[in-house]
């Protein structure tokens, strides 16, 4: 038996996930809800959506963030069209080589990904990807 008291005003709450990492997570899409959906607390996932479409303000937050990303969602319309994605990955590649990507495919060419096509990605969605399909994808590469 403990019979020794402990002084609290100085300590921390530990949750239950405290000592799980969560993936970074960076989003290349124009929807905007999925960091809310899929950045709740203890979801093990920390994720930053980047609007637009300027490839070369997503490499420089690629290259000088301080957090590389463990996993990319790439819509392939992304930037403007899937051969623009496959060019921004293939520099992501080179700059990143253990970054997995998860390719959403074109919603002009349904059924059919440049990035996959390219081994550029490890992963592919359809265009019309649902939160499950996305939580399901993050934990295959997880």
């Amino acid at each position: 038996m403990l019979r020794q008291t402990f002084d609290t005003t100085t300590s921390a709450l530990v949750t239950q996930n405290a000592l799980a990492e969560d993936l970074n997570v960076l989003a290349l899409l124009d929807w905007d809800h999925l960091p809310y959906e899929l950045s709740q607390p203890g979801c093990g996932y920390r994720m930053s959506l980047l609007r637009g479409e300027d490839s070369d303000q997503a490499l420089g937050i690629l290259r000088h963030s301080e957090n590389a990303p463990d996993i990319l969602i790439v819509d392939e319309d992304f930037f403007g069209s899937p051969e623009a994605a496959a060019d921004i990955c293939m520099q992501i590649r080179r700059a990143q080589p253990d970054a997995r990507i998860i390719a959403i495919e074109s919603e002009m060419w349904e059924g059919e990904s440049v990035l996959a096509e390219l081994g550029l990605c490890n992963e592919t969605l359809p265009a019309n990807a649902t939160k499950r399909q996305i939580l399901e994808k993050l934990r295959a590469l997880n």
